[in-house]
């Protein structure tokens, strides 16, 4: 997903292995003593069963700690927080995870983004039952599905049963288990996402209890299956129980990187006799510190620094056009409480004439102008880093002037965060000031960075989502709607702020200028993410990963793949 996608929940994840291990009373039989005895065996001994159950939410499955697939990992490597497909941003469908679990590409690649199957890109991605049909020269996969776009578009090159409930596709499945000598067995469930849909996905829907409640004994029926084999003895079976994409949460978002979108938080099981347990806890998004540099504002005695815009007629906010100014700003002095010391403007004096000016008053700060009553946002006087948004509303019917500190429309105490605006002309030709300006009040000392003024007023929902990313480029879903941006991180030394966008100037900074060092963690903020970040616990790309090298099949890198292999915990055999 790109890195402006999400924030749900943030614990990490191991609390749940303390669950299992006082829930958990017997193990699958280990079969590893009988290895040497398989090696002359006419089977095929590498086999694999994947079950993909569409709607299974990683923290349900932890909450509810089902039996048999808690039995499971006592001999499994699980995760509660994979990731389906962080690597674009889309709303997530059963159709785009299956494809991405068996072709091993994510959906930039093969092309699928809706329950649109269609457009799925088997020529340049195979899937796994393709790859597997020509390496082996034979048809050498089973696909047990209710969906017939899954059997067209998925199943080509697989030997494909439908049924027309889960119940029925679990029943095939049970039947070719018993005697099929498929390689890769997929079975395919969906009763679990129809019950989260029609009543929620977590462990308080009780219809969405009982269908995972049936899931898992479904899961015990096909494992039980491939154990009554006669040729089990000499077989080496991996297990992976997973997820379509996961469900819709109820709580509010708090992590807006891909961990934070429910459906993309799926559960993912890999079990095999062989496996001792291993948990995969989710990475902390808030444990991302904020780095870089910004400019520090003074005002006191000669200490005044303040930058403007060589373009006088840039930012005049005219009517009929709608804007958003967002920026990051920290009282450099805690609890400091500086009153009308106006710090952003284009006005000639804070609070008279044409134009408009953003000001602290009271540990909060407001928003004056010769087109609005005077609006505020909350308190920011706490010593942190803080985002500052103002959006402004011209071209509707009803223009409206809103405040939101750190995604919050919210005022200090006796003020209002909204206010609706009047027709009054206010375009000028003084600059745009970021810092000291003529005004009233006296002595602020503030750091200020990552400036930025669009030509679009941004919804509740989109200042929440962006407010708070901390570097943005051409791939930000508004960077055409930008008119100005400075980000001011590397400017140091520079005495001025650089424009990044090519159509605004840059501010050139006057004063005794000095710049400030942060390493923070800040809750609002999203610091840039790498994608390792999102590969410390297994995604769908990495299934069909482990299920090639499972079967002994090379992943060649001209197929271009995107997963990777995982090291599951091997059980100390003794005789």
């Amino acid at each position: 997903m790109n890195k402006y996608i999400t924030r749900l929940k943030n614990t990490l994840y191991a609390v749940g292995g303390i669950m299992l291990l006082v829930s958990c009373n017997k193990d699958f039989p280990n079969l590893l003593q009988n290895f040497n005895e398989a090696k002359d065996s006419p089977e095929n001994r590498d086999k694999v069963l994947m079950v993909i159950i569409d709607g299974l939410a990683g923290p349900a499955v932890q909450d509810l700690e089902p039996v048999n697939l808690t039995e499971m990992t006592r001999s499994g490597m699980v995760t509660y927080g994979s990731l389906a497909d962080p690597t674009v941003d889309f709303k997530l469908t059963n159709a785009a995870v299956a494809s991405t679990l068996l072709t091993g590409v994510n959906a930039k690649k093969n092309k699928v983004t809706t329950d649109d199957l269609s457009n799925l890109d088997t020529d340049a991605y195979p899937t796994i039952f393709s790859r597997l049909k020509s390496v082996k020269k034979q048809e050498v996969s089973a696909l047990y599905t209710s969906s017939d776009d899954y059997a067209t578009y998925l199943g080509k090159d697989a030997h494909v049963q439908k049924g027309a409930t889960d119940e029925a596709v679990v029943a095939n499945a049970i039947n070719g288990l018993k005697t099929d000598s498929a390689d890769l067995n997929v079975v395919h469930l969906k009763a679990v996402d129809q019950a989260g849909a029609a009543s929620g996905y977590d462990v308080s829907a009780a219809a969405y209890v009982e269908a995972i409640k049936k899931m898992d004994k479904q899961v015990q029926d096909l494992v039980n299956t491939i154990k009554a084999r006669e040729s089990y003895l000499h077989e080496n079976w991996l297990v992976v129980i997973t997820s379509g994409k996961g469900g819709d949460a109820e709580t509010p978002v708090t992590d807006y990187t891909a961990f934070g979108d429910s459906k993309r938080h799926t559960y993912t099981l890999m079990y095999s006799p062989k496996f001792a347990r291993k948990i995969l806890p989710r990475p902390n998004a808030k444990d991302i510190p904020f780095v870089g540099n910004a400019t520090r504002f003074t005002y006191s005695g000669t200490g005044k620094v303040t930058g403007s815009l060589t373009d006088v007629n840039k930012f005049n906010l005219s009517t009929n056009e709608d804007w958003t100014i967002t920026f990051f700003a920290k009282h450099n002095v805690a609890n400091s409480n500086y009153n009308y010391a106006t710090f952003f403007a284009k006005r000639a004096k804070g609070f008279e004439g044409t134009g408009w000016n953003i000001f602290s008053e009271s540990g909060g700060w407001g928003f004056n102008s010769s087109f609005a009553p005077q609006t505020f946002g909350n308190y920011i006087n706490d010593g942190n880093w803080h985002a500052l948004t103002v959006v402004i509303k011209k071209s509707g019917s009803q223009d409206s002037i809103h405040m939101y500190t750190d995604g919050v429309k919210a005022a200090i105490s006796g003020k209002v965060p909204q206010n609706a605006l009047n027709s009054a002309n206010f375009d000028n030709s003084i600059p745009l000031t970021i810092g000291y300006t003529q005004r009233d009040g006296d002595n602020l000392d503030m750091s200020i960075c990552n400036v930025q003024i669009y030509n679009k007023a941004f919804t509740h929902d989109e200042v929440k989502r962006y407010g708070g990313i901390t570097d943005i480029d051409e791939t930000f879903p508004f960077w055409d709607n930008l008119e100005g941006y400075w980000p001011g991180y590397d400017d140091v030394n520079v005495n001025r702020l650089t424009e990044k966008t090519g159509k605004a100037d840059h501010f050139n900074v006057k004063g005794p200028v000095s710049w400030v060092s942060f390493n923070e963690l800040v809750p609002f903020f999203q610091p840039p993410i790498n994608d390792s970040f999102f590969r410390q616990v297994p995604n769908a790309v990495d299934v069909p990963f482990m299920i090639y090298q499972w079967l002994g099949v090379s992943v060649e890198s001209a197929w271009d793949l995107d997963g990777k292999s995982w090291s599951p915990n091997y059980a100390q055999i003794r005789k």
